[in-house]
């Protein structure tokens, strides 16, 4: 413990030290003591330049140790060039410091070098060796620092002969031993648990991770055990709870999700929808995210989508839970489980009354504080409960929730991704660690029996290719029957499916997101279900859609239906059509009444206090499918905010139909002269069949509620859009937004005509009820004079101008004085598609 010095003598210590240092003679020791003395009274930069001070005037042949000391405080001051300076200078002076060198990667890896961070590591075993008896604990520091970086940058042979060289110094490295079992399972090296022959078996097994384990093992005894390993050796569950047991006395319920997935991950890609679909009168969504921004339109999706997105990465794990109690959150959803990253600490403060766990880990959490795991009748059924510390929490259909919105490209030839033409292709693209030696020998067995059949898998790495491949020609199969898919954006990688036969699944961890993404695509799915929550998942989701008869109960079973289906093309192609034609209606994918049913779900075990109700849903107008909406009108319903529960369009209602589908619990109100016998107005909530510029306005404060107002080319035919756009933000009843499709003046076809003479008021491109005209800077006048703000603005294109034309309108802006190439890009938009928020 640290005696306190009082600070006037504090002070006098520290100006003697640093006029020694000047002098070229403050000891080493008292160096260190003083730093220390700054650094615990908050004076880290004071400390900083003593040793820096002490490095220009003192000399001595431990200055490496001074430079190592710097480093630490220049990082922990968020002064990275300078640490990593420091820590080379350190280098430099004593090469053979191998705390700097660890430092100094550790450093590299935080800011973003990955590269650099190896080679730094790698140096510490290679001309900076120091033999590993004499400093055992450094070296395998060294040896699991490489390790774990070469695993996250998907260099998995290299990890492993990092983890065994370590195992081989320490083999009582649990943690270490974890990552070994794992790596094993993703290269196919199998026997998995036969590699380290002198660690026990039992060890590894004890070793081996909740989430390894789905695939190791189909027994749901070793799941719920690995999950409770992982809970009693890493988390400190002893901590007090936060929440107000007796729940809060809230109008709506306050969801909040938990993750770090919040980006392009499968758990964004099931639920991206889910956010936009929650209906906003009953419920209110926050998201705590840890998550990194990899710039995905499918993370900007996400976060546009939450009431409130709320980022929690840089607190602790209390104050993270701290900061959730204080929110006052009625159920808090985890979508991690015991998956990479996770956060279970959070939990266990129970910063809501009411905690569920879904989608993140398809088995037992073993975590305190968790009282729910969302589930289904068939994925966790009532023999499968004595294995989950969680309650389940049935969905009437599945547990699933999948994204509608996930677009598919136009289906490839088989040729250009290496499939020959006329071969039966059964596709299984799940991750390579879900793969095991039975399933394997039961794909080879499969393939024996239909000839001019092939396999097609995915695999980043190279040497789990070539274990597959070997294992295949043991098995009899010729290598070239097996075949790997290269990676592909989303909608390419959707549009593959539709060149494959039949989706061969995997057990004991079957697909979720990857069986989900085949049958969206109009691929059967063949899957093997078991006795645990993971091998019963794509069981599942084939109920849902429809197909319960692709669900078999044994290896056998699934072998023989696999070689049926692929001998009779007719019953295959029933399947295809019912898949087809059923789809979208099905359970699996009727998106907007998963949301209400997950809602009434977890409305039923919200907490209220003593006499304070639930708010119960509000009945919804039952609304069929829409007809496909034109892209202009695809870009504006993107931009409306899903929290908007009223919505204003003015002069019909031609979007009334595709919103109340997403939010059928939502306020759609058409106003205009012409509102009652708009298209589409029998979709609305309400309609307003009165001039929206009337002078008294009378209508207005009625509508004053609407979070958001829609102008589908309307906002340029009104005699005084300005007055208009200003009463809305003068009455609006907090934030309100406006979203507005407008034709641009600046259009080229327009100004060819305008030249030509023959400006005409006919068609799209010149409708007669337009009176106002703008150009893109223009409307954002328009908006900055209303006192609007631009929050996005899109371009809808129609058709593009030849060179010569294009030449030639540059050449009219530039005599203007105006920049040709602006003008030229300006010149190809038809609409503009603009959302803007008041104030």
């Amino acid at each position: 413990m640290t005696a306190t010095v009082p600070s006037t003598a504090l002070n006098a210590r520290i100006d003697a030290a640093f006029e020694l240092a000047e002098q070229g003679k403050l000891p080493l020791v008292e160096l260190f003591e003083c730093s220390q003395l700054l650094a615990e009274a908050g004076q880290q930069l004071r400390a900083v330049a003593l040793f820096q001070l002490w490095l220009a005037r003192c000399h001595s042949s431990v200055a490496y140790a001074v430079c190592f000391n710097l480093g630490v405080m220049l990082s922990d001051l968020g002064d990275n060039a300078g640490a990593e300076a420091a820590y080379r200078d350190a280098i430099a002076r004593n090469p053979g410091f191998i705390e700097a060198r660890l430092n100094l990667g550790t450093l590299l890896e935080r800011m973003g070098q990955p590269d650099e961070a190896l080679a730094t590591w790698q140096e510490i075993l290679g001309e900076a060796a120091v033999p590993a008896a004499l400093n055992q604990p450094l070296h395998l520091q060294t040896l699991n620092n490489l390790g774990r970086l070469l695993e996250i940058s998907k260099r998995f042979p290299e990890a492993l002969d990092m983890l065994e060289r370590s195992l081989h110094v320490d083999p009582n490295q649990r943690n270490v031993l974890t990552h070994w079992v794992h790596l094993r399972q993703k290269l196919c090296r199998w026997p998995v648990f036969d590699g380290m022959p002198e660690i026990a078996f039992e060890r590894k097994l004890e070793a081996t991770a909740a989430l390894a384990m789905l695939s190791a093992s189909g027994d749901p005894a070793d799941h719920l055990a690995a999950a409770r390993r992982f809970i009693a050796e890493k988390v400190d569950s002893n901590v007090p709870h936060l929440a107000a047991a007796e729940g809060y006395a809230h109008d709506r319920i306050r969801i909040g999700y938990l993750s770090s997935d919040f980006n392009s991950h499968a758990v964004s890609i099931l639920t991206a929808e889910l956010y936009e679909l929650h209906d906003r009168s009953r419920v209110e969504v926050y998201g705590f995210s840890w998550s990194r921004e990899d710039n995905s339109p499918l993370r900007a999706r996400v976060v546009r989508a939450m009431d409130h997105y709320i980022h929690i990465g840089h607190l602790s794990d209390l104050q993270a839970a701290e900061l959730i109690r204080s929110h006052e959150i009625d159920i808090l959803v985890d979508l991690h489980g015991l998956t990479l990253g996770a956060r279970p600490a959070i939990l266990c403060h129970r910063p809501a009354p009411v905690q569920a766990t879904w989608l993140g880990l398809p088995g037992p959490t073993a975590i305190p504080g968790i009282d729910y795991v969302i589930a289904d009748p068939f994925v966790l059924p009532p023999a499968l409960e004595p294995y989950f510390t969680e309650k389940p929490l049935h969905m009437p259909s599945c547990f699933q929730i999948n994204d509608r919105q996930r677009a598919i490209a136009a289906r490839p030839q088989r040729a250009t991704v290496g499939l020959p033409d006329e071969a039966f292709v059964f596709c299984a693209f799940n991750n390579a660690f879900k793969i095991t030696p039975d399933v394997y020998g039961a794909w080879m067995r499969i393939l024996r029996q239909v000839p001019d059949s092939v396999l097609w898998l995915v695999s980043d790495a190279e040497e789990t290719r070539a274990n597959l491949l070997r294992e295949a020609q043991a098995q009899g199969v010729a290598p070239e029957r097996v075949l790997f898919a290269g990676r592909a954006v989303p909608a390419e990688y959707l549009a593959r499916y539709q060149l494959a036969d039949l989706f061969l699944d995997t057990a004991p961890f079957n697909g979720g997101t990857t069986a989900s993404d085949a049958l969206w695509a109009g691929l059967p799915v063949l899957t093997c279900s078991g006795r645990t929550f993971s091998s019963r998942m794509a069981g599942s989701l084939l109920h849902a859609v429809g197909l319960p008869e692709l669900v078999t109960f044994d290896l056998d079973a699934y072998e023989r239906r696999a070689v049926e289906l692929a001998v009779d093309q007719p019953r295959l192609a029933q399947l295809r059509a019912w898949l087809a034609e059923h789809r979208d209606s099905s359970d699996l994918f009727d998106t907007p009444r998963f949301v209400r049913q997950l809602e009434d779900v977890l409305a039923s075990v919200v907490k209220r206090p003593a006499g304070v109700p639930v708010a119960p849903a509000a009945p919804a107008q039952a609304v069929p499918t829409p007809d496909p909406a034109t892209p202009a009108q695809q870009a504006m319903l993107d931009m409306l905010r899903p929290g908007a529960a009223r919505v204003v369009e003015v002069g019909g209602a031609t979007l009334a139909q595709h919103w109340r589908y997403r939010h059928p619990r939502s306020t759609y109100v058409a106003l205009g002269t012409n509102a009652e016998s708009a298209a589409g107005s029998q979709w609305c909530s309400a309609l307003v069949a009165q001039d929206p510029e009337l002078p008294a306005g009378e209508h207005l404060p009625a509508l004053a509620p609407a979070q958001c107002w829609v102008f589908p080319n309307t906002l340029e035919t009104l005699r005084d859009p300005w007055a208009l756009l200003k009463r809305i933000a003068a009455d609006a009843q907090g934030g309100v937004e406006i979203v507005a499709c407008i034709g641009n003046a600046q259009y080229w076809e327009l100004q060819l005509q305008l030249a030509k003479g023959e400006l005409r008021y006919d068609g799209d491109l010149m409708p007669r009820g337009q009176l106002r005209w703008f150009s893109r800077a223009t409307l954002v006048e328009l908006l900055n004079e209303c006192g609007y703000r631009l929050l996005d603005i899109r371009a809808a294109m129609r058709s593009v101008p030849d060179q010569p034309t294009l030449a030639a309108l540059g050449q009219l802006a530039a005599a203007g004085g105006a920049n040709p190439g602006l003008a030229g890009e300006d010149a190809t938009v038809f609409q503009y598609i603009v959302r803007a928020r008041a104030g």
